[in-house]
């Protein structure tokens, strides 16, 4: 049996790269969750840093924003979504807010639509992952502005007729399987007016503190259709807070990978808190006008002579 001269530690390594039949040089590591989330932390730092972040109030104190929105659906993104898109809108300096996933136009594509990515074309990706588990990506989306695609009214178009079509299968259903049902059918998405400007203002609550905070006032301005005012100090305030938790790190040398979730997360479920609240305000009032228009007017005492 034929010996063999063991191998120094110091030499190991190209012993290894010797006798494997593949480069280890050459081995792509698969991208984690947190190397997502890191990327996208990294995209609103840099936003943030040289002051073309949405999320920062125009001249005017105006946080005045249209909401990012998938025209496959016509659905305003949510939370973090909202916020990436927002980001990566303003990265590429385009008025339009609509976006598309690369699943989408590679279905349009199969059907015939003629469209494709411009090139050099760069989205985001943005890993949707277990509530409880982050580190476990359930699916990831690659986005791309509606800007970045060349042909783009043929893409809309067909994501209308797809909307549509599916639009006429639920009103049927409901139709023939409720016919006395007093279901009001809800408007084809089709015909949402997804961009239009924001009339009403609402002031950046003076008790804010936190960024995240601050990042649920912008996603109830970017759902309701409202411009946030914010003051030179909240902004800058904001701004600082902001910068150092996505530039934190957990120990020296080691960043926090899931610091833009840490702050987006809890934006999004006091948004969603804040919102339910306010339609239990407004059911509420409702309910109190309707009970004093049932109640009965006692007749008011007459105080002419004669009485």
């Amino acid at each position: 049996m034929e010996t063999k001269e063991p191998v120094s530690v110091e030499n190991f390594e190209d012993s290894v790269k010797t006798a494997s039949p593949m480069p280890l040089s050459g081995l792509k590591k698969t991208k984690s969750s947190y190397d997502y989330f890191k990327e996208l932390g990294d995209k609103v730092l840099a936003s943030l840093k040289n002051d073309t972040s949405p999320l920062l109030p125009n001249k005017d104190g105006f946080v005045d924003l249209q909401p990012a929105y998938n025209i496959n659906s016509n659905e305003k993104a949510e939370g973090l979504t909202q916020i990436m898109l927002l980001t990566k809108a303003a990265e590429l300096g385009v008025p339009s807010k609509g976006f598309v996933t690369f699943e989408t136009l590679q279905k349009a594509q199969k059907a015939g639509v003629e469209c494709k990515l411009a090139k050099g074309s760069k989205g985001v990706v943005i890993p949707v992952v277990d509530s409880k588990n982050w580190g476990e990506i359930k699916f990831k989306n690659t986005w791309f502005s509606i800007s970045q695609v060349e042909n783009a009214e043929n893409l809309i178009a067909y994501c209308k007729q797809k909307m549509t079509e599916q639009y006429q299968k639920d009103v049927d259903y409901i139709n023939e399987k409720h016919p006395n049902s007093e279901y009001a059918a809800k408007k084809n998405p089709a015909e949402r007016v997804m961009e239009k400007a924001n009339e009403k203002v609402i002031p950046l609550n003076e008790k804010t503190t936190e960024p995240f905070q601050y990042i649920a006032q912008v996603l109830n301005a970017v759902q309701s259709g409202r411009k946030l005012f914010v003051t030179p100090e909240q902004a800058e305030a904001f701004k600082s807070a902001a910068v150092a938790k996505l530039s934190a790190e957990i120990k020296p040398g080691k960043p926090d990978l899931l610091a833009i979730k840490k702050i987006c997360d809890p934006a999004e479920r006091l948004y969603l808190k804040s919102k339910e609240n306010l339609q239990k305000y407004y059911e509420k009032k409702k309910d109190v006008e309707q009970s004093a228009a049932k109640k009965p007017r006692t007749r008011e005492p007459s105080y002419e002579r004669g009485m």
